[in-house]
């Protein structure tokens, strides 16, 4: 990496650790980490301050979210948590650490799942370093730097056995929110506060471990792309295209979110199927 005071590397199998130096006292700098309404400003919204035992929730905006344990905190120094994309993603321990130094302070993090791979290792820390990018912008210029929202809306569950199975036609309606027209898939189902609505699904294609289908948005200038794959016991899915639909962002982001909650439950219905079989 070229950015000044910043250091990015895999220190072992399914650990990734960011540093990040910056000239501003450890005081400041921990707030950025500690203050929920200065996180908010490069990384994300929790609800309440970081408590040992609390259980809460960092969002993004765009209906991506962690589901957060606090196991450690230690004035100016540890932040120490558990978290889970969207609630169902395998867990991994996140340990944000403040080092006072002659110049200023050295900000961490470590992100430790044994079971990811090195592929996985390594998204992780590109993450990790856009994310740390931004604090440093935030801590220099006191401006928000988050990220909008992302392209893609993805995450995985493991099930109990394998994953495969959920992708058999005869098991896959009963966890996917899809219709069909007596012929194929046609509809993609989505049931929330906002009421139900469908939405046409295409280009239906069933593949060795995995399928992919094009969801049709109206009024929309492309379709989004959807697929889910079954690797092992763990069911992934993603679903990308929404920052080419050329809506306006306040619509395009509100569908985001509700397709994203969709996708949640349709997960957490795939497990809940799964752990009865």
């Amino acid at each position: 990496m070229n950015d000044p005071g910043l250091e990015c590397s895999v220190v072992g199998p399914g650990i990734v650790r960011v540093g990040l130096k910056v000239t501003v006292p450890v005081e400041k700098a921990w707030l950025a980490l500690a203050d929920p309404m200065r996180l908010a400003h490069w990384f994300g919204e929790i609800g309440e301050p970081w408590l040992p035992g609390r259980r809460d929730r960092i969002e993004f905006g765009d209906g991506d979210f962690f589901e957060v344990l606090t196991h450690e905190v230690v004035e100016c120094r540890v932040i120490d948590f558990e978290w889970r994309f969207l609630g169902l993603s395998p867990i991994a321990r996140i340990r944000w650490t403040a080092k006072v130094l002659p110049d200023g302070t050295e900000i961490a993090v470590e992100d430790r799942d044994p079971h990811r791979t090195p592929a996985e290792s390594d998204e992780l820390l590109t993450g990790w370093t856009d994310f740390f990018r931004r604090l440093a912008r935030y801590l220099a210029t006191g401006e928000s730097s988050r990220y909008a929202w992302r392209d893609d809306i993805d995450g995985s569950v493991d099930l109990p056995s394998f994953a495969g199975a959920a992708l058999h036609r005869d098991a896959l309606v009963r966890w996917l929110p899809i219709a069909s027209d007596g012929f194929a898939p046609r509809w993609f189902f989505i049931v929330d506060d906002e009421g139900p609505r469908r939405f046409r699904v295409d280009d239906w294609s069933e593949e060795p471990g995995g399928l992919r289908f094009s969801v049709e948005i109206p009024g929309a200038a492309a379709r989004t792309r959807c697929r889910v794959t079954a690797t092992g016991k763990r069911l992934s899915f993603s679903h990308s295209g929404w920052r080419a639909l050329e809506l306006p962002d306040r619509r395009a982001l509100l569908l985001r979110r509700r397709f994203t909650a969709a996708w949640v439950a349709a997960l957490d219905q795939a497990r809940g199927l799964a752990e009865v079989r």
